[in-house]
């Protein structure tokens, strides 16, 4: 369905007024797709989820779950925005396309060259907050976890067509395999402390309001991790790991997580673990550029320049990792 119609019936439904101009586009995300859009009764931004994800067995359960517990987030007070609730449902279907709507919110996301130490503490002391959260009641609910079987790289490679792509697969698959086999392994051992959290903190997933505070947005990853390497996972994120790796930054995030009552009783399996979590964006994204998982040539383009982004992040944080060592 063309999306302005779409949108169009969503409004309708969740009886949030008549459009006052097209839906505008905000780009930024990598998985599904945003519209700010103004109403008669206010502005709202829009989240169409993908559809290809939407098919997945556990799709729906997962954003439902998620905005539960951005929901239990909010109220014992972590700064997040969580998605707006509509006759006690918080995912919209019109037709075969699902929505998360939430109020529009003026904060913006940073860029690594605005990442000053203040901003990185501030997560760090959020990131405690959410940890701290007893959602055991949840678990059982809870079936986003990371995969524990080992990528068949070689696959992606023959199917490929993106000779870029190819030969720097090939380049790594070797020591991609290697890795993969340690983070399964470090996983399995630190699967027995386990928090239900966010999951996937880098710089676009945090906003700053007006008064330079942080708010989480974008919970649809939620799911148990440890959190030892949730901490690693985001540090390196708040330190410029994607593109360069800054220490001071990384330290200082690690630091201030655990002079504020944060547990790193798992941190060394963690680092190997946290291999585990790049692959599996790695590996959606080969599905997306292979066009296994595609919706169009637009996503199949955005999944091979993630694939490109992925490796060389793969390598870089492999190049640091022992900078990134701590003793408890």
């Amino acid at each position: 369905m063309e999306i302005n119609i779409a949108i169009e019936k969503l409004l309708k439904n969740c009886k949030l007024g008549k459009m006052l101009e097209n839906p505008v586009r905000v780009f930024g995300g990598l998985l599904n797709r945003m519209y700010k859009v103004k109403t008669t009764e206010g502005n709202f931004a829009i989240k169409h989820l993908n559809p290809e994800v939407m098919k997945r067995e556990n799709a729906k359960s997962n954003h439902i779950f998620a905005e539960t517990v951005s929901n239990i987030a909010k109220e014992n007070g972590v700064s997040c925005l969580p998605a707006k609730i509509f006759d006690g449902k918080v995912l919209q279907q019109v037709e075969n396309d699902y929505f998360l709507v939430f109020d529009w919110f003026e904060g913006r996301a940073i860029e690594d060259e605005e990442l000053a130490l203040d901003k990185v503490k501030k997560v760090a002391v959020e990131l405690v907050k959410l940890h701290k959260i007893n959602f055991d009641n949840l678990k059982n609910e809870c079936k986003a976890y990371y995969d524990t079987n080992e990528v068949d790289w070689k696959f992606y490679r023959d199917k490929i067509q993106n000779e870029q792509i190819k030969d720097l697969l090939s380049q790594n698959i070797e020591k991609f395999s290697m890795l993969d086999k340690q983070a399964i392994e470090s996983l399995n051992i630190i699967s027995k402390n386990m928090v239900i959290s966010h999951r996937d903190l880098d710089l676009p997933n945090v906003l700053w309001n007006e008064k330079d505070e942080p708010v989480f947005i974008d919970w649809e990853s939620s799911g148990l991790i440890n959190p030892s390497m949730e901490v690693i996972d985001t540090a390196w994120n708040w330190s410029g790991g994607q593109e360069h790796f800054d220490k001071e930054k990384f330290k200082l995030f690690v630091n201030t997580y655990k002079e504020n009552g944060g547990n790193l009783s798992d941190y060394t399996e963690s680092l190997k673990a946290d291999y585990k979590a790049k692959f599996g964006w790695l590996e959606y994204n080969l599905k997306r550029a292979t066009g296994i998982e595609c919706i169009d040539d637009e996503e199949k383009k955005l999944g091979e320049k993630e694939v490109v982004r992925s490796i060389n992040e793969i390598k870089m944080f492999d190049l640091y990792k022992n900078d990134m060592e701590i003793t408890n």
